[in-house]
């Protein structure tokens, strides 16, 4: 294996591109044009990857070409921009010259390589947070030599003056990255005035360059190794349904929240997580639900500040925790209202098995008692005081839900509900769960092993699949919604966590789809013996409302 080299800067020298242009850094790489083709194609339509202060692009116009540089078809699109309820800030969306859609080219004379058009794209890049980066339309140029061994892709903002370019760009007219020979190569075409060969590459154009040179080369050196993305986005809800929304969000709530918190944890990973699933939900509702008849239940709901969000939107609901939170006092009324502490208890762990109920209804509880420490000792010596409930005494507790007693047309969410998450498909409702931490459905802490691997054709047994941890979590409670006959959906979710995948039922399988509720309950039953039954959760559930709070 040869040594890396590191990249060459070029910025004393003449361009291979012409007079125009300034070599800012080569590099020697070890992959053909196609993989650079296939790298940079990718990275036109995701500029994210290169800077985390882009969101997206939007792509506005596609124009292919055949292999003499002829047009041979244009394909024009037409994407909204964010959109906002203007009233409630004084602060404008930042853009400009938007109906500047017209593609751009750059001067080539002198170009030193016979180079023709292959395609282009007319984008409109959007920022996260376009109250401080502007939104700006950009054209961007693919050029390929005869039989494709040299290509030079070009990008070219929609702006007249260097002033105007936006933090998230270089300060330059165009920039482009060469395949050449063997290398990769960045270069600019400065702005009038501007002496680029007079500055120090310490300086913030030059660390772009070696940014994008360095993004280039990797993304093309995945690319002949045959590197496929594993997590696919966007699969249930649209990205830019999803990213207009939580631009929206962002800018009604981010700062007030983050001012305002007073928990002990980071405010910003938890108000930045909570607003992308509250965007993701909005958008899911909208889609599912277009008449808005339901209502959410968040259980687990913790700080209650995706309660807080989801009721300043408009949408009915509450969130249940076995703690209160600081954060439920800082809340308007009509939010704490919809806040209860109470322990989650399932009805299948205090009634009576349905058989039983059918024969005698005048049972209604199964009989069971269940003690708990009355307080934490001091000294492990000491024998514990304990408290003794019976099921007849929690199903009619005010401290206990059991989720029965809630309409047909709620909602479950599960974010990050730790105890919860292996019981949300259990429980019968339509449902989001994004799980985090592993417990199985006695609240015990276990780790799940990775499903059975076989083969697609010969269906042998195959070795497991390299899959972590939370992979495993995952994949097990996408199999319990399975067995309870849920419509599985998943989604991989873009928010500041890698507990990031959200398993959705919302409805049933049409075989199951109507189906007796005694059935589903001795569903429920048989699911529990097989995942090792759930005794200790009623124990460790009444426990839970005497410890402090987990952090996430």
């Amino acid at each position: 294996m040869t040594k890396k080299q590191d990249p060459t800067a070029l910025i004393s020298e003449e361009s291979i591109l012409g007079d125009s242009w300034i070599p800012i850094y080569e590099e020697p790489v070890d992959f053909e044009a196609l993989h650079f083709n296939t790298a940079m194609s990718n990275l036109i339509r995701e500029p994210n990857i290169n800077s985390t202060v882009i969101m997206r692009a939007d792509v506005l116009e596609e124009n292919s070409y055949n292999e003499t540089g002829e047009l041979l078809e244009t394909k024009n699109y037409n994407p909204d921009l964010p959109a906002f309820n203007s009233e409630e800030s004084e602060q404008e969306l930042l853009h400009r010259d938007l109906d500047d859609v017209k593609l751009r080219t750059v001067p080539l004379e002198g170009l030193k390589v016979k180079l023709l058009d292959s395609y282009n794209v007319i984008r409109r890049m959007i920022p996260r947070n376009p109250y401080k980066d502007h939104i700006i339309n950009q054209t961007c140029l693919v050029l390929q030599s005869d039989l494709s061994k040299s290509i030079l892709v070009v990008y070219i903002p929609h702006i007249q003056h260097i002033e105007e370019v936006p933090f998230y760009l270089p300060p330059v007219v165009a920039v482009g990255i060469l395949f050449h020979e063997g290398k990769l190569l960045i270069h600019y075409v400065p702005f009038d005035g501007v002496n680029m060969r007079a500055m120090d590459l310490a300086e913030r154009p030059f660390r772009i360059a070696l940014r994008l040179l360095q993004t280039s080369a990797k993304h093309s050196s995945g690319a002949k190794l045959g590197y496929e993305k594993r997590v696919k986005h966007d699969l249930v809800v649209p990205r830019v349904a999803f990213q207009n929304r939580y631009i929206s969000l962002k800018k009604k709530y981010l700062g007030e929240l983050v001012a305002n918190w007073c928990e002990s944890t980071d405010p910003k990973k938890h108000v930045f997580e909570d607003l992308a699933v509250a965007a993701f939900l909005i958008e899911l509702w909208n889609d599912r639900f277009p008449g808005g008849d339901f209502q959410f239940c968040d259980l687990g709901c913790g700080n209650g500040l995706l309660v807080h969000i989801l009721t300043l939107e408009g949408y009915k609901g509450r969130g249940i925790d076995a703690r209160a939170r600081k954060s439920w006092k800082t809340y308007p009324a009509e939010v704490q209202k919809c806040l209860s502490e109470q322990i989650i208890i399932p009805g299948v762990l205090l009634k009576p098995h349905p058989a039983v109920a059918k024969m005698a209804p005048h049972i209604t509880n199964n009989g069971r008692l269940f003690q708990v420490p009355e307080a934490d000792l001091p000294h492990p010596k000491q024998v514990p005081l304990m408290k003794y409930y019976s099921s007849a005494n929690l199903l009619e507790s005010s401290k206990v839900c059991t989720t029965e007693d809630f309409p047909s047309n709620t909602f479950l969410i599960g974010n990050h509900s730790d105890e919860l998450t292996c019981w949300m498909p259990l429980f019968n409702l339509p449902f989001v769960v994004i799980p985090c931490c592993s417990h199985a459905l006695s609240g015990a802490k276990i780790r799940y092993n990775p499903r059975p691997n076989f083969d697609p054709v010969t269906k042998a047994k195959l070795p497991p699949q390299n899959v972590s941890t939370y992979g495993a979590l995952v994949d097990h409670v996408e199999d319990l919604a399975n067995k309870m006959g849920w419509n599985v959906e998943k989604e991989i979710l873009r928010i500041p966590s890698t507990r990031n995948a959200a398993i959705i039922g919302i409805k049933k399988q049409e075989a199951f789809a109507e189906e007796a509720e005694d059935i589903t309950e001795m569903k429920v039953i048989d699911i529990l013996a097989t995942e090792g039954g759930a005794e200790g959760w009623v124990e460790n559930s009444m426990a839970l409302m005497k410890k402090n709070p987990k952090n996430h």
